[in-house]
């Protein structure tokens, strides 16, 4: 290793690193508490072969602000993806901050199937260390903590470069998972290189307070953290993201909190102080919503928190005018799939079976794994009497069902 690790505030901010090749070759275990591999945005994906074309650096293309909707290729949610184009990604190792028990396989698909697909092969296999599938343009591993020895030894040769984001060991709300020594233990273990750390303090996910333990992993590993981050400052109260991720409402504003002409996405705050209110008072978030749209910016996010309130207060009507909103500005987020599947559960409350089997269906052709979705594809299509459908699900969930239960029940369906 290196006598330095770079030390950023965003994860995407690992594209300043891709002109070095890091990825090329290699292996790239990732510790992480979220996985941020889904679908490129609207227009990433073109934007990132035209930079490529002309020799533009990657990090040019990341989004400023830690959100979806703005201008950039790609962000802290899908540099992954982008990775798989622009860095040479094609195996990605990742390690969540939740250990193995009985029946984890299940938590690990779960954790996958809201990626869209659109169309492409999946090819998943589980084994007695990981579930493995393909993503994004990426050979995917989900691999516990504690299984992680065993899956290196087993499953990958050549080299390792591993990246880590801080919240892996602390959670939004100041709760440890796990001890600087954990993790650094697992990094030795993993060999090659450390190629980068991340804060993810700006974004909401590690409180300000623990931002310590970056020079305390470097230093565990005799390594120096360099802080290399080259985004701005977000315009937005400090703790703004942090009270949305733990749903504690939005701080106080004062005069020099409010955005103003300096502010170079005004919107975007005001988005974020709907999304603060949106649980408690959705008709408080859709004002937030409209202003917001109003000063340029539209957020899917806030749109599915809308939706999401209505729903749980039983406004289908309402719930799936603002999901299919959600919809239409990123069609292919996670996010998105969320919002497909509440919207299909509105349509069976509003319009009755047929249309519904016809949402769940379409939203289960992007979400292969998505197993809730299919089972109610199977119990609409036997109330219609549409053996084809019915067929379709049943075989689907048969895939599922053998992917979580492979070695609880002795039985393999490959690598692993």
């Amino acid at each position: 290793m290196p006598g330095h690790v770079d030390l950023f505030e965003e994860h995407g901010e690992v594209a300043a690193l891709w002109p070095q090749s890091p990825y090329r070759g290699r292996t790239v275990v990732c510790f992480d508490r979220h996985l941020d591999l889904k679908p490129l945005a609207p227009g990433g994906e073109e934007a990132l072969r035209a930079a490529a074309r002309t020799g533009t650096s990657p990090a040019e293309l990341l989004r400023r602000l830690p959100v979806r909707g703005v201008p950039g290729a790609f962000g802290l949610d899908d540099f992954w993806s982008a990775a798989a184009l622009a860095a040479g990604l094609t195996d990605l190792v990742w390690v969540p901050s939740w250990t193995s028990y009985e029946g984890w396989e299940s938590r690990a698909v779960g954790c996958v199937s809201l990626i869209a697909t659109g169309g492409a092969p999946t090819d998943p296999q589980t084994g007695d260390c990981c579930l493995a599938v393909t993503l994004c343009g990426v050979r995917l591993s989900v691999v516990p903590p504690d299984l992680l020895t065993r899956h290196l030894d087993r499953h990958v040769t050549g080299d390792v470069s591993t990246d880590i984001d801080l919240d892996w060991l602390v959670d939004e709300h100041g709760v440890p998972d796990h001890s600087v020594d954990d993790l650094a233990d697992l990094v030795a273990a993993c060999g090659g290189e450390l190629s980068a750390m991340t804060w993810s303090t700006r974004s909401g996910f590690l409180p300000g307070e623990f931002r310590g333990v970056g020079p305390d992993v470097a230093g565990r590993l005799g390594l120096r953290a360099r802080e290399s981050s080259f985004l701005p400052a977000t315009p937005w109260p400090e703790d703004l993201m942090l009270r949305v991720h733990q749903g504690a409402g939005p701080p106080a504003l004062d005069e020099r909190d409010e955005p103003g002409a300096a502010d170079p996405a005004p919107g975007v705050t005001v988005a974020l102080q709907g999304l603060a209110h949106a649980s408690a008072s959705p008709e408080q978030a859709q004002e937030c919503y409209e202003q917001a749209a109003a000063q340029g910016y539209r957020s899917s996010w806030l749109a599915y928190k809308i939706g999401a309130a209505h729903y749980a207060r039983g406004d289908q009507r309402a719930a799936r005018d603002r999901l299919r909103e959600a919809i239409a500005l990123d069609p292919r987020d996670t996010l998105a799939m969320h919002a497909r599947v509440l919207a299909a559960r509105a349509t069976l409350r509003l319009d009755g079976p047929g249309p519904a089997l016809a949402e769940f269906r379409a939203v289960g052709e992007e979400l292969p794994l998505r197993a809730g979705v299919w089972r109610t594809v199977r119990v609409l299509a036997d109330a219609l009497g549409d053996p084809e459908s019915a067929q379709l699900a049943r075989d689907r969930l048969d895939i599922v069902e053998r992917l979580t239960r492979a070695w609880t029940t002795g039985r393999s369906t490959g690598r692993g």
